[in-house]
């Protein structure tokens, strides 16, 4: 195999306290938490195959287990098994592998609903280890009126059950986001809102001025007993933080006496 050699001044491995093979190992460790490399070619470029193994997702100077970083690093291997109990769960309700009876459709389908909560729950964890270890925005200028207009109809599409309204009023709607982000802070605020009502209505506003955007999320109808507190909380760190990274804030959540009112600005 050939070999690169890498210089890196001494007054820097001295800094931050690494011997070279001890720098190589941190390499070796990051590179393979980055996908950029197999457990086997990290343990070749730190020089020790069981490294990888020991030391990838422990801190060496407090001995905790890196969470966020390995549920960023793990999130596909932790949502495959998951989207495989859906897919065949969804098989035996559909009846393809033959006739089933009313209270075994009836558990399937309550068992894939609960399923589906514990995905989204997962995602919300995932996305919080992601946000707690650094997102860099992608941004580009991009019609806001637009790109609301298509996320809420899709999140519409997908939740039959709590009719959405619109009112993009959005005079000038060109805005330097990062599109990906922009899709979960709304999809996220819709949910949000949607899951404090049990029956009801949610609404989406916009309006801009000078200052930059102005968007409104209400929803409107029976109010649960079970608040949702965990998935709220999650909902409303992820859309607050990337809110922050836009340069935008993000108003406290209202509650009001038949659901949620949520909001937010952003600069242009």
């Amino acid at each position: 195999m050939d070999k690169t050699i890498l210089e890196i001044p001494t007054e820097l491995l001295q800094a931050a306290k690494l011997t070279p093979e001890a720098a190589k190992t941190e390499l070796a460790i990051r590179l393979y938490q980055l996908h950029k490399l197999n457990d086997k070619q990290a343990g070749e470029l730190a020089g020790d195959p069981k490294a990888i193994e020991s030391l990838a997702w422990i801190n060496r100077e407090t001995g905790h287990f890196e969470l966020d970083e390995f549920l960023d690093w793990a999130s596909h291997d932790l949502k495959t098994p998951l989207n495989a109990v859906f897919g065949f769960t969804k098989v035996v309700i559909k009846g393809i592998d033959g006739p089933i009876k009313e209270t075994q459709d009836s558990d399937l389908t309550t068992a894939f609903n609960s399923g589906q909560r514990m995905l989204s729950l997962l995602s919300n964890l995932v996305d919080i280890a992601r946000l707690n270890n650094g997102v860099t925005l992608s941004r580009n200028d991009h019609n806001l009126a637009n790109l609301i207009t298509e996320i809420a109809e899709r999140w519409k599409v997908q939740n039959p059950t709590k009719p959405l309204t619109l009112d993009i009023q959005i005079a000038a709607p060109t805005f330097n986001v990062d599109p990906q982000q922009m899709r979960l802070i709304i999809n996220h605020l819709l949910t949000f809102a949607a899951i404090r009502i049990t029956e009801g209505t949610v609404s989406l506003s916009t309006s801009d001025s000078d200052q930059g955007l102005n968007v409104t999320i209400q929803s409107a109808g029976k109010k649960p007993v079970d608040k949702m507190e965990m998935d709220s909380a999650m909902l409303g760190f992820i859309t607050s933080s990337l809110i922050k990274l836009h340069g935008g804030k993000m108003n406290e959540p209202l509650e009001t006496d038949d659901g949620l009112l949520l909001g937010f600005s952003m600069p242009h």
